[in-house]
């Protein structure tokens, strides 16, 4: 046996080392580790927009409550003016400032109410699509792992193969003598008068 062990220790090292950094997988995922961080931050912000949104849901529902009650207020109120008066049209209410200042008032306190009704319906529609798209999302991240680790895998099985091949090599060269086949006398004679 020939051994130049000192000669390839140093290329069968470096050999080594890219095996083991592309076998960790940090070449190959840098692209989906970004996507996948692009997911993620997607997820964070959808969370917080549907926090957002409930946090306005609730607050419609307040002021909704609120105006509920005002109207509640001014409805008593306006029946009784309208006994009292004895009024039976709206063109009479004309004549009553007061009666026709409370009619305005309650339609403002409707149109807001109404408002506040589309709006939470809205915002629990936003909420739905958001639920919707960040399970998406988490879907797509499990996926970009998923397909990550297949490719962590065949690369690891093609790294595992060339490791195999190549590892005995590594740390001596290796010539087994009975499986050399010695030149032909002819060809020795030819590379000396050709001084190579």
């Amino acid at each position: 046996m020939v051994s130049f062990a000192h000669r390839t220790v140093k290329g069968a090292t470096l050999l080594l080392a890219v095996a083991l950094l592309l076998s960790s997988g940090l070449a190959p995922l840098a692209g989906a580790n970004t996507k996948g961080a692009q997911l993620e931050q997607i997820v964070a912000d959808i969370d917080l927009l549907q926090q957002q949104l409930k946090d306005r849901i609730d607050q419609a529902g307040m002021l909704h409550a609120a105006l509920a009650e005002q109207r509640t207020t001014l409805n008593a109120e306006i029946q009784v003016l309208l006994r009292s008066l004895k009024i039976k049209e709206l063109r009479q209410t004309n004549d009553h400032p007061r009666l026709r200042h409370n009619l305005e008032l309650l339609r403002t306190i409707h149109t807001y109410m109404d408002e506040l009704e589309a709006k939470q319906v809205l915002y629990r529609t936003g909420r739905d699509r958001l639920s919707y798209l960040r399970q998406l999302a988490r879907d797509d991240i499990r996926m970009i792992r998923t397909v990550s680790d297949l490719k962590i895998d065949a690369l690891t099985t093609q790294i595992s193969m060339v490791i195999n091949r190549y590892l005995p090599e590594a740390h001596t060269i290796q010539i087994d003598p009975q499986k050399v086949s010695l030149l032909p006398i002819e060809s020795v004679w030819q590379r000396v008068k050709e001084n190579r």
